[in-house]
């Protein structure tokens, strides 16, 4: 993946060469993983494609925008004839909307342009939360819904926001005013290379696409000598997940990254099933299924079994709850209480599984540093 060409050489190649006329081409190494947007490389400039959400199969219907440095003034009056969203890199000034933004634009060096964030608290990075304290990185709302002064009052370059369903009119009513939205659909991604492929996004508006390749590319190999090393476990434990809210237990579907995860730690996850998102099961079907489970991962919120029995009696029917081989990644905060796991796994899928893997066959891994999991404390 090449840099931007100088504005000289543009100027050269548009003394010889028709402006629109090379064909585009796709950048990335390990293109199998990538997951919901493209970046197509034409000359002086990046296209990039955004996906519909629900349809990220990289052949459904997208947005476009057109990546020009911005130094390239003659580009950029050119470009303006051909695409509707022009975004002119490098991004200097942005506000994102889900701590799975920041990782990658922190690996990126990239920190100081994120201006501002809804609900500051639920970040654990302690490179951001030193620019929230030095006040460079501002609060933008409550739980992660934009307020339309305070996102006004910043002036940011562009917005990268998400949507759950339909897309927030805030960000149409934003877009009107002049400030670019692109939406960042990483937690659709189904297989975990996928949402760490995101990381293109970041290089792409940072202007370092071949930094964010590099770093994809190492996240990709030890994913892959991860998974490697796990086919070499002597068994293969059984896994169940989730945990009950009210009279319903909720738990990744088999097809989900979480079940991805342990199917890759060379595991059997027992809710094994073609659903993507989360499942529903009565607590009887969940102990037929899962009472005599090797390994409990990802109790939900609590930290203790002690926590658990306080909500129901049913935990204690399991064997992983008597044998205490419950693990959860609810302990690892921030200094404001933000999860470390939902900011950093999606980035960092190889270090998810690294932690899966010392968990599920020990003697695989027996010096390793867990990164998320703990074990539940008594």
């Amino acid at each position: 993946m090449k840099s931007f060409l100088s504005l000289i050489y543009i100027f050269t190649l548009f003394a010889s060469t028709p402006l629109f006329s090379q064909e585009a081409k796709a950048i990335f190494s390990h293109p199998e993983f990538v997951e919901g947007f493209n970046i197509l490389a034409k000359k002086g400039y990046k296209i990039l494609e955004i996906h519909q959400i629900n349809t990220i199969d990289n052949k459904s219907p997208f947005e476009t925008y057109a990546l020009v440095h911005k130094d390239s003034i003659r580009l950029i009056k050119a470009l303006k004839k051909k695409y509707k969203n022009i975004i002119r890199i490098p991004v200097e000034k942005m506000i994102v909307t889900s701590t799975t933004h920041l990782p990658g634009i922190e690996m990126l060096q990239g920190s100081e342009t994120v201006v501002g964030f809804p609900g500051t608290d639920y970040i654990s990075s302690a490179s951001f939360r030193s620019l929230i304290k030095k006040g460079s990185l501002k609060e933008m709302g409550h739980q992660e819904q934009l307020n339309i002064e305070l996102v006004l009052a910043a002036a940011p370059e562009l917005i990268i926001g998400y949507a759950v369903g339909e897309k927030p009119k805030i960000y149409e009513t934003i877009a009107n005013s002049g400030i670019p939205v692109i939406l960042n659909h990483d937690w659709l991604a189904q297989h975990p290379l996928g949402k760490a492929s995101w990381i293109y996004l970041y290089g792409a508006l940072l202007n370092k696409l071949d930094r964010a390749d590099q770093l994809f590319s190492n996240i990709h190999d030890q994913y892959l000598a991860a998974k490697k090393l796990a086919t070499h476990a002597a068994e293969t434990p059984t896994v169940f997940s989730g945990a009950m809210y009210k009279d319903v237990w909720y738990a990744p579907g088999g097809k989900s990254w979480a079940a991805q995860f342990i199917q890759d730690a060379n595991a059997n996850y027992l809710f094994n099933n073609n659903h993507t998102g989360s499942d529903a099961f009565g607590i009887e079907y969940v102990l037929n299924k899962a009472a005599q489970s090797d390994f409990w991962i990802g109790a939900a919120q609590f930290t203790s079994h002690e926590e658990m029995l306080k909500k129901s009696a049913h935990y204690s029917q399991f064997d992983a709850f008597k044998n205490k081989n419950i693990y959860s990644f609810s302990s690892i905060k921030g200094v404001t209480g933000g999860v470390l796991y939902y900011e950093l796994a999606p980035q960092r899928p190889d270090l998810v599984l690294k932690d899966l893997i010392a968990i599920l066959h020990p003697e695989l891994s027996p010096n390793h540093s867990f990164t998320f999991f703990r074990r539940l404390d008594d």
